[in-house]
């Protein structure tokens, strides 16, 4: 019975994340990108480390379940503490899904009320927040780490949400520099914590 949960768990896992690096793959495709161009790039790197770090981690895991049918040094729902922590993973894992989907088939806002002249009212959650896929990141690593109880995944994913804080930052210094009403934008809004007084009736 544990070992069936387990597996279908990896391969919710598994299916999560061949979406993000699907859409990584696709996204560099069109824009005919395949190795960083920019300086801030290199801050991308420990993503694709965490990445990598859990397909092996899930290769073997399922390697155990399915040919040698050996739970050894896999550790989960093993007590109360580690069944908490991936609920708390899976929630995570779902939630940066919903997040991705959101941002990307259904978000508006960007580009066209930011990098553009538009007297049109900024709306949606770039209303609030300027990197929403700060948050995408953030619960798809440490939701990840959390699932797989892996203390290694779990640093990666700390030095990955530091080096994105910088990427972006980089980022937005060099935009604001070449448009002028991404740096009416930048007044407006709120990096990485939402602009909750947008939400007060006034």
């Amino acid at each position: 019975m544990i070992n069936d949960i387990e597996f279908y768990l990896y391969v919710f896992l598994i299916f999560v994340w061949l979406i993000y690096i699907l859409n990584s793959l696709y996204q560099n495709y069109k824009m005919k990108r395949f190795l960083p161009k920019r300086v801030e790039e290199i801050f991308t790197i420990p993503f694709y480390i965490f990445s990598l770090l859990t397909f092996f981690s899930l290769t073997k895991r399922l390697t155990n379940i399915i040919l040698i049918n050996n739970t050894e040094n896999i550790i989960i729902f093993r007590s109360f503490w580690s069944i908490g922590l991936i609920f708390i993973g899976i929630f995570f894992c779902f939630f940066s899904i919903f997040l991705y989907i959101y941002v990307n088939f259904f978000e508006k806002s960007f580009p066209s009320c930011i990098t553009t002249k538009n007297n049109k009212p900024l709306q949606g959650i770039y209303n609030y927040i300027r990197h929403p896929s700060y948050y995408i990141f953030f619960f798809i690593t440490f939701g990840t780490a959390l699932c797989l109880l892996n203390f290694l995944l779990f640093i990666v994913a700390c030095i990955n949400h530091m080096c994105l804080y910088f990427y972006y930052m980089i980022e937005e210094n060099q935009i604001r520099k070449t448009n002028s009403y991404y740096n009416e934008y930048l007044k407006k809004t709120k990096r990485f914590l939402p602009n909750l007084s947008k939400l007060s009736p006034s």
